[in-house]
Order: structure tokens, then C-alpha cells, then sequence
């Protein structure tokens, strides 16, 4: 049985509506970004079928920086990366106050 996990891109809300917008419908925005998921077995087919694109993989303080930057991704990220990219641009406690 093979070891599958999810992984996660940042991609710039253009790149998005242009090209992922149909494979991902659903992808949240955050920071400007849309959050797209797979798993590590989809991510070399992702390269192979997207071959322009420069795959990034950063900390999380470092994807952070470049969304902030307006960089191009994709930024792919761990789970525990994304957690901690989300906090920074949507912190929890903004979440619960209404």
C-alpha cells in the first residue's frame, strides 16, 4: 500500500481563474491566493502537466514573504504549512468575531 498524503499550492488567484479554475473549482482565497489540494502521488503528474510552471517549495515563513511579494507560485506546502500561512493571513480569532 503506498504512503498518500495531501498536499497543498498557493497559486496566484490569475493563474487560478485562468488555467485551475475548472480542476479546482472550489479553491479558497487566502491572502490572494487560491488553495489548491492533491496528493504527493498527483504532484509529479502536476509538473509534468503543467511544465512551465515553477513548483516552490518554502517554509512557511518564506511563502508568506513571497505572497506578500505578489510572487508567482505555486507554493506547495505541507499540511502543517498551511495551517500556519492561513493563521498569518486569516488569524483564528478574526474568524470568531462577528
Amino acid at each position: 500500500m503506498s504512503n498518500l498524503y495531501q498536499l497543498y499550492a498557493f497559486v496566484t488567484s490569475t493563474g487560478w481563474a485562468e488555467s485551475l479554475s475548472e480542476r479546482w473549482p472550489d479553491a479558497p482565497l487566502v491572502g490572494g491566493y487560491r488553495v489548491l489540494v492533491f496528493t504527493n502521488a498527483d504532484y509529479t503528474l502536476l509538473k509534468e502537466q503543467y511544465p512551465t510552471a515553477e513548483f516552490k517549495e518554502l517554509t512557511a515563513e518564506q511563502t508568506i514573504s513571497a505572497m506578500n511579494a505578489n510572487e508567482l507560485g505555486p507554493f506547495v506546502c505541507s499540511l502543517e504549512q498551511l495551517k500556519q500561512i492561513m493563521n498569518h493571513f486569516a488569524p483564528p480569532e478574526q474568524l470568531t468575531q462577528e
